[in-house]
């Protein structure tokens, strides 16, 4: 599992923080990445979704253990969690269900929900908590809702608080098209899996932005940190293109 650290020495956010980016676990064995976290220290922890599956309860077998990482998580730092769209149920499987029901509501069971929240994770879905002098916020996918935009209304009113933010939102690709314009000081995203095939420095494919996508890896315009996520995977392989957990230091 690869580390990637990066320097914001001239951002707004306040000094002497280390923030742990945590994606696309997609329900695997989470020791790993809990040793990892434990290695690095950081000041908080930011999981930017895909971190299970379906929460709806037809996953709760193949969830099982990946759980655990979020109060093992919440013993090493404040942590913050916004889903992404596998615990919507996917992209495909949710598009099925809004033809056929016409639903635009999450389908969460209460026991789910109550696993998270008794974790001591901030569970932050289109939600914002202020906390150290920072503002985190967490803006879910779109892709279940009518037109596939996410909710639009609480990014505005997110961007208007007068704090130092960073926004948990799992889908890079909503970067350019509705978060660069606000006064966000870091989005921190996931999904993309670094491209699956890593060439010359390059993704070749995301979800969202399809071939040779633009937001993949790394630290974009100072902004934006994509990390690389945690699933490992046979079919499709990972190629030049190593698990990541990413961390943000000011």
């Amino acid at each position: 599992m690869k580390k990637s650290y990066y320097s914001l020495a001239d951002s707004s956010l306040p000094k002497g923080m280390r923030l742990a980016v945590v994606s696309d676990l997609h329900a695997q064995d989470p020791s790993r990445a809990i040793d990892a976290l434990r290695e690095i220290k950081p000041t908080h922890i930011l999981m930017a979704g895909d971190i299970l599956e379906a929460l709806n309860g037809s996953c709760d077998g193949k969830n099982g253990n990946a759980f655990s990482i979020f109060e093992s998580a919440a013993r090493i730092a404040p942590t913050f969690y916004c889903t992404g769209n596998h615990e919507d149920g996917g992209v495909h499987s949710e598009r099925r269900r809004w033809k056929r029901e016409h639903s635009t509501v999450r389908s969460y069971s209460e026991e789910n929900i109550s696993k998270i929240e008794k974790s001591g994770v901030h569970f932050l879905l289109n939600s914002y908590v202020t906390l150290d002098g920072m503002a985190v916020g967490g803006l879910a996918s779109g892709l279940i809702l009518e037109g596939g935009e996410p909710d639009l209304e609480f990014l505005r009113r997110f961007a208007e608080l007068d704090a130092p933010k960073v926004l948990i939102c799992h889908h890079p690709e909503y970067y350019e098209k509705y978060i660069r314009a606000l006064p966000i000081d870091m989005t921190v995203s996931g999904h993309a899996h670094g491209g699956q095939w890593r060439f010359f420095g390059r993704g070749v494919y995301a979800p969202g932005q399809g071939l040779f996508p633009k937001y993949t890896s790394g630290l974009y315009e100072g902004r934006l940190a994509v990390s690389r996520g945690l699933k490992r995977t046979l079919i499709p392989p990972r190629i030049f293109n190593p698990t990541e957990i990413i961390v943000i230091e000011t």
